[in-house]
């Protein structure tokens, strides 16, 4: 199999991401769903294209682990993120497609409120969540591209591995990749911490560890921007106190009131226009109702704090879904389908004359 044929047809039709699994055909994920291409795939096959991406330091460490993490610099330098390991099949790899382009923030269709956010703020952790597939590293590029083509700062990231290059313009951009540049994001954040950064990026809040010393670069006046495996706002920050001991969590608490800055939660949703898809959103900006609530461990609370926030700096994921039908963007039954409070979202329909038709 020719796979860097495989790596131009999945550019060509919008693909994110390949799957090649022994005793199956290759599967490409287009719009969110899986689609099988081509003949059937054998071990042997897939270990001449493991062989052929991986050098022989990353053979080892996938021998001895059963998986690893790596990019891939196709001969077209197209860039794949990739991952390699073990099934009850045997070898199976799995790529992300990184596009060329990182879009500019203001085609992500969030409102401008956000931007003027991510843009002014200087101090504090902001955190771009959802699940698997969702566009975090995309939003979170294209934040940072802004800041680099209109701020002068440094911005310093710390990736697993490096995804989209973001290069200097009026700032210096430095991208560090676990393994190869540091060997945990741990020890990246506390390294920042004499290596002068105005921006400090996290690819991932991945344990208590790195959490907590996120929240300490944060709180020592940094800039923090990282992404977390969440659906939405509270369920974040239930999953970083979680996180915690019953002895650290006051001071945690503490320290995610006086520190976090904004949550973007965000989901890619199917359109009318069949094989696209479209981003939805929920956002919630810290002010001193959520800040009390975290403090007080009354999170439960927060939902109701972005439901009727009047200041124009929040919104929550069912009004973001209502827009986008309003907009005539996705339907109603693609709302509803979406919507993690559906009671919610039909409340929402009414309120806007959006009848059953």
């Amino acid at each position: 199999m020719d796979f860097e044929k495989v790596i131009e047809y999945a550019l060509q039709k919008g693909v994110s991401d390949i799957h090649l699994s022994p005793k199956v055909s290759v599967f490409l994920r287009r719009n969110g769903k899986m689609e099988p291409v081509g003949k059937v795939l054998s071990n042997e096959e897939i270990k001449k294209i493991m062989e052929q991406i991986l050098t022989k330091k990353q053979r080892e460490q996938l021998e001895r682990k059963k998986q690893i993490d790596f990019l891939y610099k196709s001969p077209h330098n197209h860039r794949l993120r990739g991952n390699a390991f073990y099934c009850n099949e045997g070898l199976a790899l799995s790529f992300r497609v990184i596009q060329h382009e990182i879009p500019v923030f203001a085609k992500l269709g969030f409102p401008e409120f956000v931007r003027d956010t991510v843009m002014k703020a200087r101090q504090g952790l902001v955190l771009i969540v959802g699940p698997t597939g969702q566009g975090k590293s995309t939003t979170l590029a294209s934040i940072l591209q802004e800041r680099s083509r209109n701020l002068t700062e440094h911005i310093l990231m710390i990736e697993d591995p490096i995804e989209y290059l973001i290069p200097s313009s009026k700032s210096i951009v430095q991208q560090r990749e676990l393994n190869r540049d540091v060997q945990s994001f741990e020890e990246g954040i506390h390294g920042a911490m004499r290596e002068d950064p105005d921006v400090l990026m996290i690819g991932e809040l991945r344990d208590s560890e790195t959490m907590a010393a996120a929240l300490t670069m944060a709180e020592t006046g940094h800039l923090v921007f990282a992404t977390l495996h969440t659906n939405n706002a509270i369920q974040t920050i239930t999953r970083i106190l979680d996180s915690f001991s019953l002895e650290q969590k006051p001071q945690i608490r503490s320290q995610l009131a006086s520190n976090l800055s904004l949550v973007i939660s965000q989901r890619l949703i199917p359109t009318i226009e069949k094989g696209n898809r479209i981003l939805a959103f929920e956002v919630l900006t810290m002010n001193y109702a959520i800040a009390n609530y975290i403090r007080l461990d009354k999170t439960f609370q927060i939902p109701n704090v972005i439901q009727t926030d009047s200041s124009g700096n929040m919104i929550q994921f069912e009004q973001s879904l209502v827009n986008l039908v309003m907009a005539e963007k996705i339907t109603k039954e693609i709302a509803e389908e979406y919507a993690q409070d559906k009671d919610q979202v039909k409340s929402l329909f009414e309120l806007n004359g959006i009848g059953n038709q």
